[in-house]
């Protein structure tokens, strides 16, 4: 079943209209019409199957109406995850933002570090685009959250923002991998993630003196975004694993 997005969802039995660009994709391209159904969600945690019922097109914009057949809100995370991540140049930026959503990050900051080598909104990325790219990665994946998004941090900013206990990346020749047990967690745990050159020596004892612990996947050091999959689904394994 298609997806679309909707921020307005009634209950069951309720009416409500699709427009924009998300009517326009499931008329225009997919060539959608009454009687078909879709997927609604809204970003904060509900979807709903809805018929199609009404086509109407004024000049060039296209409106669908929806009759919602059945609404289902679902739960937070156990453990939503904050992500704090040094962002990388803007085209990564935007793949680490579509896999981000899809692994359930409940908030994504990006992070100013010491060997940051992008300005997020110096090459044209930013809050606008970055939602653009989650927006897509929900309906893609069906992830009913859509995550909360920062406006880029100094470190020390950062660090105020997301107090420990949590963990950051740190290949095993940096002590990593050893000093982070699930019993650390209590409810939103920050997961912190470098740039290229990993996070300076001022950087990783303030870490530290935070209450934050190195965590290390595999025996090499990683890309930035191979990191944040690697990680997020490493703790999506035993962290949120709907009982």
């Amino acid at each position: 079943m298609r997806r679309f997005f909707c921020t307005m969802i009634p209950d069951v039995g309720g009416d409500l209209w699709l427009d924009g660009d998300e009517a326009g994709h499931a008329a225009k391209v997919l060539r959608l019409g009454v009687g078909d159904r879709i997927e609604l969600l809204d970003g904060r945690g509900v979807t709903a199957e809805v018929v199609l019922t009404a086509v109407s097109r004024e000049r060039r914009e296209v409106r669908l109406g929806c009759r919602v057949e059945a609404r289902r809100v679902w739960a937070t995370a156990p453990h939503p995850i904050h992500l704090l991540v040094a962002p990388p140049r803007a085209k990564i930026m935007g793949q680490v933002v579509r896999q981000a959503t899809e692994l359930g990050v409940w908030r994504l900051t990006p992070v100013l570090c010491a060997y940051s080598v992008a300005r997020p909104d110096a090459e044209g990325g930013g809050l606008a685009h970055w939602r653009d790219e989650a927006v897509a990665a929900v309906k893609q994946s069906g992830n009913p959250f859509l995550p909360q998004l920062d406006e880029p941090l100094a470190f020390a900013d950062a660090l105020i923002a997301a107090p420990g206990p949590g963990i950051f990346g740190a290949p095993v020749t940096a002590g990593g991998g050893s000093s982070f047990t699930l019993s650390a967690v209590s409810t939103v745990l920050p997961v912190w993630i470098g740039p290229e050159g990993g996070f300076n020596e001022a950087e990783t004892t303030a870490l530290l003196a935070a209450g934050h612990r190195p965590l290390a996947l595999g025996r090499w050091v990683l890309r930035l975004e191979t990191a944040v999959t690697a990680i997020l689904g490493h703790l999506n394994g035993f962290l949120n694993t709907e009982p």
